[in-house]
């Protein structure tokens, strides 16, 4: 009966330990899956917004703040409308937590959308009519209702820098 007593308990502590592996494996994944789900919403925000800005025959408005900086920590505008290349005017915007374009969501979980203007010279501007190129910010975080403890709860910061081809 001793024998009996002891094999259940050393079969106890063995069965926690797996079961402590196990969690941290499941931890780590999830985490993992929110660090993907968060790059690949910049990603793809950021690709479809500056490949149209990019070939933009004009920048048609840029909300307050485009010119102003310090880039990437102070100022920015968060949103900007273009003439795309077929001109049919884009407007690009932060509406809750979606990047949307003309009111269509481009991608969520978008926390923060920031562009600052340049003119021919590389200085900041205001003025839709001198932008040469932008360079654009977001920030995402992940869409579930991960809490701030979760291992899903995470933050992706993606930013670069387009000149308009066709300006």
């Amino acid at each position: 009966m001793a024998e009996l007593l002891v094999v259940s308990a050393v079969l106890g502590i063995i069965m926690l330990g797996v079961l402590g592996v196990q969690r941290q494996g499941i931890s780590a994944y999830l985490m993992g899956t929110g660090r993907v789900e968060v790059q690949q919403n910049a990603r793809a925000a950021l690709e479809t917004m500056l490949n149209e800005v990019r070939l933009a025959q004009a920048i048609t408005a840029v909300s307050a703040g485009c010119g102003t900086g310090p880039v990437p920590t102070g100022g920015g505008a968060t949103g900007i409308s273009i003439t795309d290349q077929n001109g049919v005017a884009q407007q690009y915007q932060v509406v809750g937590l979606d990047l949307q374009r003309n009111g269509v969501v481009l991608a969520g979980g978008v926390q923060a959308l920031r562009i600052w203007c340049y003119d021919r010279t590389d200085t900041l501007t205001g003025t839709a009519a001198n932008v040469r190129s932008v360079y654009v910010r977001i920030t995402t975080r992940t869409e579930s209702g991960a809490t701030a403890t979760d291992g899903r709860n995470q933050h992706a910061v993606m930013e670069t820098r387009v000149r308009l081809r066709n300006l």
